[in-house]
């Protein structure tokens, strides 16, 4: 969506005609932009969000009568009723198409309606909100929207429909209802929107997009590389996802500032972690906490001994994996974070010092994310057992990196994007603020420079034009 050609003439029209409303027009407004552009992307996902924002509303109504009405058994059913068919939703959409195509019985499998079946735009993401509402209701934690324009923009709200972040009600929906007077004229706000896009964009376009030209190729066939070059392909991958997916929240959050909403911050420099539990604090931020609330709590957390806490955890992981994907890498993927989170509560526990934390929380997470990336779990397996037993061929390397089109230009730009990522991370780890905000702190003549030297990156580095596809954002398909 935001790397088509066609979104930033969008924006531009919403933003004029938003700021041309009156203020108690915009909500309404702004969900009517948001499903021009769930009906654009697909009109069948539109479909499934308005019934879904409906089901939603009237349940939380419901829900909240019965409490009032001093019927907590009865709003616990009708809760319980909802949440499951809501799963079964999520299930049906994610798992019968793969299911009936990796079964293909009698090879009628493929023609069948079900197993083509399209996930809805967003379904996982909106889908978490919508039970995380209806959870806070019954808990009395918050109350029930008797709007139905607040609620439906509250899950559709379009710079986080796509791909999130999975925004909490108490920190979006009361900016729906109660928005900000904002004006174009509030050069902050704007000149802060602005840089998250510009960053985002630049992670996107120029480190990531290029990053997947290599990525694909090593992938399609692992066979063709040496260890070496596996090796290079499991690295540019890990910070293809990173790029790819914190790039997208930027830019939602950008996109969200300029109407005066201030989105969860999805990314905090994940892979400056020092142990796999402070990485899942600073990657998909808004994920990791609505497992850890609705999830990981509620089957009692580390309540009940270490035994238990341990159990939990990988029950939170494997229902982690199962929500990314259908396929058996993914389970594989969430049970391994589940198992590199265990060896970490033991190291703590028993307070053991681990040197190197930083490098071994990087090369774990890098080594999960090849059951993530290959087509299967055979697949992975293969990728991994060749990176082990496929030797290193100093002598093919030049064939190699002409085959993969790394000339010493795309080579230079790729090491140099990489570095600017993560010394942009450290610099903001060690400010312990967001690069967009940073910047508002600097001169203008600073600011500016910055501005325009990102502008100049997208533009003359970053993978568009003739010839070009640009790479769908890889959390679209979750």
């Amino acid at each position: 969506m935001f790397v088509s050609m066609v979104f930033p003439v969008f924006l531009g029209i919403v933003v004029a005609l938003f700021f041309a409303l009156p203020v108690k027009w915009r909500p309404a407004f702004l969900l009517a932009a948001s499903y021009a552009v769930c009906g654009w992307l697909d009109w069948r996902s539109l479909l499934v969000l308005v019934v879904i924002s409906f089901s939603t509303w009237a349940a939380g109504r419901k829900i909240e009568k019965l409490l009032v009405e001093g019927k907590k058994s009865r709003g616990k059913i009708c809760l319980q009723a909802v949440v499951a068919a809501y799963v079964f939703i999520l299930c049906f959409y994610k798992y019968i198409p793969s299911f009936l195509r990796a079964a293909d019985w009698g090879g009628r499998a493929k023609e069948s309606l079900l197993s083509n079946l399209i996930m809805p735009i967003g379904l996982s993401f909106y889908l978490f909100q919508a039970i995380g509402y209806l959870i806070d209701i019954y808990k009395e934690k918050s109350s029930a929207e008797k709007n139905f324009v607040y609620l439906s923009c509250y899950l559709a709200f379009f710079p986080k429909l796509v791909s999130g972040p999975i925004e909490r009600e108490e920190n979006l929906l009361p900016q729906i209802k109660s928005p900000v007077k904002v004006t174009l004229k509030d050069r902050g706000r704007l000149s802060t929107a602005f840089t998250y896009m510009l960053w985002g964009y630049f992670m996107k376009m120029v480190v990531a997009d290029r990053l997947a030209v290599t990525v694909n190729q090593i992938f399609a066939d692992p066979s063709m590389y040496d260890s070496i070059w596996l090796i290079v392909g499991a690295f540019f991958y890990t910070m293809q996802i990173y790029c790819d997916f914190a790039g997208y929240s930027y830019i939602a959050i950008g996109c969200a500032r300029i109407f005066g909403i201030r989105l969860t911050e999805n990314f905090k420099g994940p892979y400056l972690a020092e142990n796999i539990t402070d990485f899942w604090r600073r990657w998909h931020v808004s994920l990791s906490t609505w497992l850890r609330d609705y999830i990981y709590i509620p089957l009692g957390g580390n309540r009940k001994g270490f035994v238990r806490k341990c159990i939990n955890t990988m029950i939170v992981f494997l229902i982690c994996g199962m929500w990314h994907g259908a396929g058996l890498n993914f389970v594989v993927w969430g049970l391994l974070h589940g198992v590199y989170s265990v060896i970490d509560g033991v190291v703590r526990q028993k307070g053991w010092k681990v040197k190197g934390g930083r490098t071994l929380t990087f090369l774990a997470v890098a080594f999960a994310w090849i059951f993530f990336r290959a087509d299967n779990l055979g697949a992975a397996l293969t990728y991994i057992g060749a990176m082990f037993t496929a030797g290193i061929h100093p002598e093919t390397w030049n064939q190699t990196r002409m085959d993969l089109q790394l000339n010493e230009v795309e080579i230079a730009l790729i090491i140099l994007s990489i570095c600017i990522v993560w010394g942009v991370d450290l610099y903001c780890r060690r400010k312990k603020l967001h690069l967009p905000v940073l910047i508002q702190q600097k001169q203008n003549a600073v600011r500016y420079l910055i501005f325009y030297l990102l502008l100049i990156a997208i533009f003359v580095f970053g993978m568009y034009g003739p010839g070009y596809h640009a790479e769908q954002f890889i959390y679209m398909q979750f």
